[in-house]
């Protein structure tokens, strides 16, 4: 092995034990108001969940209204008969008649196709 390795130059050496025999300039009070401020909070501000309230509510009210103002299809209506025909919901219809009662016809819910097993 060579033992010059890890040895320095006088000079570097030198420098190196007078600059391990100084006194640290840190003040020490400066650096940790310093580092608090650099630490993050991680506690929840009002703010940003005032905002996140505000988000959550503008899209209920968003969707709330695309619902209700949302129309149903109606299906279409034979010519020459006085007969009104809404489809109202999922699997129901309502037929409307003239001189007679209404009718609501309630059709089969949809298939499903996937195999449960």
């Amino acid at each position: 092995m060579d033992k010059n390795r890890n040895h320095l130059a006088p000079e570097l050496e030198e420098r190196w034990r007078e600059w391990s025999r100084l006194k640290p300039v840190i003040d020490e009070e400066q650096l940790r108001r310093n580092l608090l401020d650099r630490i993050a909070d991680r506690r929840p501000r009002p703010h940003a969940l005032l905002a996140l309230a505000a988000a959550a509510a503008l899209l209920l009210a968003v969707l709330i209204g695309v619902e209700t103002n949302r129309r149903s299809p109606s299906l279409p209506i034979v010519k020459g008969t006085t007969d009104v025909v809404h489809e109202t919901g999922n699997n129901v219809i309502l037929v409307l008649r003239e001189g007679a009662d209404p009718l609501y016809v309630l059709t089969a819910p949809p298939v499903e196709t996937g195999d449960k097993r």
